[in-house]
């Protein structure tokens, strides 16, 4: 059954399962890359308890990319289990399969925050409610079209 991508018009080329949110884009804003904030063609599919998000030029490219991710989380290491995990710079909770990398929500309790760390954007932005961080982030929409493209 073909399904059609939320929020665009196109087909997914993928037969994605009735339970995976799919949805996706042509000018997505990237923030926290290497070089700050860039544009880019995204598609983001939402398995169990992770989040996984292809890009690309355009859409299709995007969502190859994030099928492919799709394969080895349903696959992993061939046991039909995931873990274990490590944290990396997560402190939420979150943290990532060391058979096959996905990242997953809700497999450690949350750490306590560290007082001199400053939170990530996405933090401020929707824990903290934080002005500035809104600010941040509506400028960089507002000029997404000057943002370069990966």
């Amino acid at each position: 059954m073909t399904r059609i991508i939320k929020n665009t018009t196109t087909e997914a080329q993928h037969d994605w399962p009735d339970d995976v949110f799919i949805q996706g884009g042509t000018h997505g804003v990237a923030f926290g890359g290497p070089d700050g904030a860039y544009q880019t063609a995204f598609f983001e599919a939402f398995p169990g308890d992770t989040f996984l998000r292809g890009e690309g030029k355009t859409i299709a490219e995007a969502e190859e990319s994030c099928w492919g991710q799709y394969q080895r989380f349903i696959v992993c290491d061939g046991s039909g289990e995931h873990g274990p995990y490590e944290r990396r710079e997560y402190r939420n909770g979150a943290g990532f399969c060391t058979k096959c990398g996905t990242w997953m929500s809700n497999v450690f309790e949350p750490l306590p925050e560290q007082p001199r760390r400053r939170p990530s954007l996405l933090n401020r932005l929707f824990v903290d409610q934080d002005p500035e961080a809104v600010t941040e982030v509506l400028e960089a929409v507002a000029h997404a079209d000057e943002l370069p493209t990966p």
